[in-house]
C-alpha cells in the first residue's frame, strides 16, 4: 500500500463525539483504520480515476458514487444472513462494531444471464443504483400497491433537475447551498412553500456520522467546492442536542426559532411551512412550539405518517417509534373546528381516527407510535391556543415553560392515556410492517375557523 504513495486516503484523526467515542472505545483513532489494505487500494485508485476526468459533472457524479461506495467498503460492515448480502455501515444510525466483519467484492459481481448484480456493496451495484436514480429524474413515478401487486404510476410532464438531460425541456434554476438557514439571503414574500426536516434534537448525530464519508470527499473535491474546504461537517451552531459539544434544549430552541422566523419572512402570505418531527420525549417538542409561535405562524394541521419502514434494521423488533408528525404551518388560513378539542377526551377521538387511517395503510401502530401522535397534536393545540398574545421577547426558558404549562393544564399525556388505556393494553410493543395503499381518503370537509 505504501508503494503507491496515496493522495486521497484521509489521515484525519477521529474527533471525540457522542457517536465517535464508540469508535475510540474499540481502538479506532484515525478514519483510515476503518479500512483494510484491499479497500484502501481500491478507493485510492478509484479516486485517482475520478480526479483525472475533465468533465466536471461526471467527476462530481462519480464522487457522489464513491461516497456511497464507502458505506460498504469498510471493516464495520456486517452480513445479512436473511438477504444474503453485506449491510452498509449506516444500516443502523451509528457506528456498529461487530465481532465478525463482512467484506464486499470491490468491483461487484454481475449475473451475466440475468444482467443483474449479485449481493451488494461493489462498484457495479453503486453505478446501477445511480443510473436508476437519474432515470427517475427524467421520468418520475409512484408505486401503488393493489391486490398484492406493485403498479407503476408515471407522473406525466414532471421531471427533476436543472436541465432536460438531452430532452427538449426548458432549463430550471436549482440553487443548492450548504449554508446556515438563518444567513441564507432569501427575498421577502418570494417562496411558495418551505419543506424541511429539522433535526430531532438528540436522536442522531448526523454530522459525526457523515464525517466518515466527508473526509474522503474533502481530499477529492476540497480544491473546487467550498463546502468541502472545512476539516469536518460539524458546526458549533448545529441544531442538535449534543452533550459532547454542550448543545442543550435552549440552544436548539433559539436556533429553530431563528430559522422559522427567517422562513416566515421569505414565505408568501398564507403559504405553508411544512416539516416533520418526532421524538420519544414530549419536552423535545416544546422548542417546535416556540419556533412556530415566535415566527408568527399557526399550525393548521398535524398529520401522522410512517417515517421509516418497520423492517429497517435499527428499528425492526424494537420499541422505537417510526411515526412522524407532519406539521403544516401558515401565517393565515383556516383550521377545522373539529381539530380544536377542548379536553383530553376530545383529543383522543382525533388520535383514534389517525390510528384507523394508519391501519388502512397496513401499519400497526405501537404504543411508541401512538405516543408520538399524541405529542404532535398536543403541540398543535398549544400553538393554536397561545398564538394570540404570544410574547417572543422574553427568555427562552420562560417560553418553554409557557408551553409546558399549557400542556399540563390541558391534561397532558396522563389524562389522554387514561382514555386510551384499554386500547393501549391491546397493542404490541415492537415494530414491523409493510406500507400499502388503501382505498379510503381523509375527510376533506367540515366547519372551518379562519385565522
Amino acid at each position: 500500500m505504501e508503494k503507491i504513495h496515496p493522495h486521497f486516503i484521509p489521515g484525519d484523526n477521529i474527533p471525540s463525539g457522542d457517536e465517535t467515542d464508540r469508535l475510540h472505545r474499540w481502538g479506532y483513532r484515525h478514519y483510515s483504520e476503518m479500512f483494510n489494505a484491499r479497500q484502501k487500494i481500491g478507493l485510492e485508485l478509484s479516486a485517482c480515476f475520478i480526479n483525472a476526468l475533465k468533465i466536471k459533472k461526471i467527476r462530481h457524479a462519480l464522487a457522489t458514487n464513491i461516497s456511497d461506495l464507502l458505506r460498504y467498503q469498510n471493516m464495520l460492515c456486517r452480513y445479512d444472513s436473511m438477504a444474503l448480502k453485506s449491510l452498509d455501515i449506516f444500516s443502523v444510525h451509528g457506528f456498529p462494531i461487530g465481532l465478525i466483519q463482512c467484506e464486499s467484492n470491490f468491483l461487484g459481481i454481475r449475473d451475466a444471464k440475468k444482467g443483474t448484480n449479485v449481493g451488494s456493496g461493489g462498484w457495479s451495484n453503486i453505478i446501477d443504483k445511480f443510473s436508476k436514480a437519474k432515470q427517475y429524474c427524467d421520468f418520475p413515478f409512484e408505486i401503488k400497491h393493489q391486490d398484492g401487486k406493485k403498479i407503476r404510476v408515471d407522473i406525466r410532464d414532471e421531471w427533476i433537475g436543472d436541465s432536460g438531460n438531452g430532452t427538449r425541456r426548458k432549463p430550471r434554476k436549482v440553487d443548492i447551498s450548504c449554508n446556515d438557514a438563518t444567513k441564507k439571503i432569501v427575498a421577502k414574500n418570494s417562496l411558495d412553500a418551505v419543506f424541511t426536516d429539522p433535526p430531532y434534537y438528540g436522536n442522531v448525530q448526523y454530522a459525526e456520522l457523515m464525517d466518515f464519508c466527508y473526509v474522503w470527499l474533502r481530499q477529492l473535491l476540497g480544491n473546487e467546492i467550498d463546502a468541502f474546504r472545512g476539516s469536518s461537517t460539524r458546526n458549533k451552531e448545529e441544531l442538535t442536542g449534543n452533550e459532547n459539544m454542550g448543545r442543550d434544549l435552549i440552544h436548539f430552541t433559539d436556533g429553530l426559532s431563528d430559522v422559522f422566523q427567517k422562513m416566515k419572512y421569505a414565505l408568501k402570505p398564507g403559504s405553508p411551512l411544512a416539516f416533520t418531527y418526532h421524538h420519544n420525549n414530549l419536552k423535545a417538542y416544546y422548542p417546535v412550539a416556540v419556533a412556530i409561535l415566535d415566527a408568527g405562524l399557526t399550525c393548521s394541521a398535524s398529520l401522522p405518517c410512517p417515517a421509516e419502514m418497520g423492517a429497517s434494521i435499527h428499528i425492526n423488533n424494537s420499541h422505537s417509534s417510526i411515526t412522524d408528525t407532519v406539521f403544516v404551518c401558515r401565517s393565515k388560513g383556516i383550521m377545522r373546528r373539529k381539530w380544536v378539542p377542548d379536553s383530553p377526551k376530545g383529543l383522543v377521538s382525533i388520535v383514534l381516527k389517525d390510528i384507523y387511517f394508519l391501519k388502512v395503510g397496513n401499519m400497526k401502530p405501537t404504543k411508541g407510535d401512538i405516543r408520538c401522535i399524541v405529542f404532535g397534536h398536543l403541540i398543535r393545540l398549544a400553538t393554536w391556543s397561545l398564538r394570540v398574545g404570544w410574547v417572543k421577547d422574553i427568555s427562552t426558558e420562560k417560553k418553554l415553560e409557557r408551553i409546558a404549562e399549557w400542556v399540563r393544564n390541558f391534561g397532558g399525556t396522563p389524562d389522554i392515556e387514561k382514555y386510551l388505556y384499554d386500547f393501549l393494553n391491546n397493542l404490541k410493543d415492537e415494530q414491523q410492517f409493510i406500507v400499502k395503499d388503501g382505498d379510503l381518503e381523509y375527510e376533506t370537509s367540515g366547519d372551518e375557523i379562519p385565522f
